[in-house]
């Protein structure tokens, strides 16, 4: 059976990309920084499938693609959990750059690198991080495919559990400045699996999104309010807000790398209140529902449904939500 090395496979994404490979007759290789039964078990895998690694140690790197030379593709899911400045760079760039460089070692490897579609319009941290390792990866001589989704439906559903209490839904300036093709977690996972044999994704850059049409927090937001049973009640804040605290705490940040991170969460949100999810269009300057690729079948809609019916919180999905 042919063999995946997956990075990043106990994180929220990682999880589906694992049961992907094995629905497709691969059989991942999922290591850790630590022992993790629950991912051994939840996905019946054998315990040499989930390995212990370091990946700011190379010989711990090398260890893993020693004991299991079946290897013949990499799919990196490792990413940031908080986008802090330091976490960033420690993460998605240098945690992706150190297993890089031990896989340069091994024959007709397949790289393949989760992105984020943001990077095509950076301005923090977790954007030029994440950049710096997607250029080192194009100038290897791996065959790789870099796939840039839009944004996760868990990333959206951070306001669920408060429209559920009868509280309003936050929204940011009108509501209708920014919008996303959200994508399932399911479909991503396939998109990233089909790109291991798929000739067309060969050392191609992807953004992907999930069926359209396009939508604006607003939309998001009476989508939400659809599902639980309830009309549409909004609140509207100026998203320069942000902006402003992080200003603000300029000055502390420059002595203080906790303040720091602080001012650059502070971007992040602005970040995601003032810029759509979408292909950026270089020459309109706008950015594009129509050139932003579609991919799947499963909707936002569907999963609001689905997460009420089944009484799902928000902090069972994992990290990483937005709004």
């Amino acid at each position: 059976m042919k063999k995946v090395l997956l990075a990043g496979a106990s994180g929220y994404v990682g999880k589906y990309v694992a049961t992907e490979l094995i629905r497709n007759g691969y059989a991942p290789i999922c290591p850790g920084r630590r022992n993790n039964p629950y991912l051994r078990e939840k996905l019946n895998l054998e315990q040499t499938a989930v390995p212990i690694w370091d990946l700011q140690n190379s010989i711990s790197i090398r260890n893993v693609f020693e004991i299991n030379p079946e290897i013949i593709a990499v799919i990196s899911c490792i990413a940031s959990r908080t986008g802090g400045v330091k976490d960033s760079w420690d993460v998605d760039y240098k945690a992706n750059s150190n297993l890089l460089e031990v896989a340069k070692g091994i024959p007709n490897l397949k790289f393949i690198l989760l992105s984020a579609i943001c990077v095509q319009k950076p301005k923090l941290s977790f954007q030029f991080a994440k950049l710096e390792f997607e250029k080192e990866l194009q100038e290897s001589n791996f065959d790789f495919t870099i796939v840039r989704p839009t944004t996760f439906f868990k990333s959206l559903s951070g306001q669920v559990g408060r429209v559920q209490k009868g509280k309003r839904f936050i929204i940011f300036d009108s509501g209708k400045k920014t919008s996303t093709k959200p994508i399932s977690c399911e479909d991503l996972a396939k998109f990233l699996v089909q790109s291991i044999t798929s000739i067309k994704s060969r050392n191609r850059i992807l953004p992907i999104g999930g069926p359209g049409p396009a939508l604006t927090q607003k939309e998001i937001g009476a989508l939400i309010f659809e599902a639980v049973g309830t009309q549409p009640k909004f609140i509207y804040l100026p998203s320069i807000l942000f902006k402003v605290l992080s200003i603000l705490l300029q000055p502390i940040g420059i002595l203080s790398p906790r303040i720091n991170d602080i001012r650059e969460f502070m971007r992040i949100a602005y970040y995601y209140a003032t810029e759509s999810m979408l292909v950026w269009d270089k020459g309109s300057m706008m950015y594009s529902s129509e050139a932003t690729p579609e991919f799947g079948n499963n909707t936002i809609k569907a999963f609001y449904l689905k997460m009420i019916q089944d009484g799902t919180k928000q902090n069972d999905l994992g990290d990483q939500s937005f709004f």
